[in-house]
């Protein structure tokens, strides 16, 4: 009975040895021959320009600059309207424009971009605008630690399922374009929500503008998954490409959302 125990161990300690071995083999995986994606990224507000920008992906180890797509053929059409064309600023390729309109709460838009005949589409529904009422500037501590943090100020309706994206800008720099909120645990209340931002702190001088957005369900989405992958609300996730609302393969976001823009100076 002794032997075939000990038979028994020596054959299982030489299964963990062949298991770690195993763990041991070198696998190459090859970043650099992935082919390069479409990104688009495409907002139509109701105010000021409506804006799209085309680039693509590179290898893995290039640098993080974008390659820009330019000469691609861009419209939105407008539910029960009109289809509007984009231009393709002269001093900034890949980014292309239309003031021809505005886009209107409630209505669904749908864009097309033609890029040397392959044709990308997406949808979006522009929600009805909540009113941002103020912005202001709170002190918290954390660990003895004494920071400022940006606080808005809103009235949620009620019974209506509503989704904000928070976009921050210090000294004429966006700091933060992606943090998102739902009324899910505030439908109908008076909000008070705190923009953890952690870099840059900010300080007295400061001028501050808020772009408070409101956004549909799957723009919703797609922003939260960016702000999981920045760590935004928590430690970072794997990164992974957040789902699209573009068809045929291309990354990125068609956003039809309000805009209410509101500024001022931390004292």
């Amino acid at each position: 009975m002794k032997k075939n125990k000990i038979a028994y161990l020596s054959f299982l300690l030489l299964g963990v040895l062949t298991l770690f071995n195993s763990c041991e083999d070198i696998i190459d995986i090859n970043l650099n021959n992935a082919n390069p994606n479409v990104v688009i990224e495409a907002n139509v507000v109701n105010n000021g320009l409506q804006t799209v920008k085309v680039t693509k992906t590179k290898s893995f180890n290039d640098n993080n600059t974008a390659v820009s797509i330019n000469g691609a053929n861009i419209s939105v059409t407008e539910e029960g309207g009109s289809t509007y064309t984009f231009t393709e600023q002269a001093n900034l390729l890949g980014n292309y424009y239309s003031n021809q309109f505005v886009g209107k709460p409630g209505k669904k838009y749908t864009i097309k971009v033609n890029i040397n005949g392959k044709i990308y589409t997406a949808n979006s529904t522009m929600p009805q605008p909540v009113k941002l009422d103020s912005i202001s500037v709170t002190e918290l501590t954390f660990f003895t630690n004494k920071r400022k943090y940006l606080q808005v100020h809103y009235k949620d309706p009620a019974k209506i399922a509503n989704q904000y994206n928070y976009v921050l800008n210090i000294n004429g720099e966006i700091r933060n374009a992606y943090y998102v909120d739902s009324d899910r645990f505030n439908d109908g209340n008076n909000v008070t929500n705190t923009i953890f931002n952690s870099d840059p702190e900010i300080k007295s001088g400061d001028k501050i503008t808020l772009d408070f957005q409101c956004i549909d369900e799957l723009i919703y989405r797609y922003f939260f998954a960016i702000s999981q992958i920045a760590g935004n609300g928590g430690p970072p996730t794997s990164p992974a490409n957040p789902d699209s609302n573009f068809d045929n393969g291309a990354l990125g976001y068609f956003s039809a959302h309000t805009s209410q823009k509101v500024s001022a100076t931390v004292k």
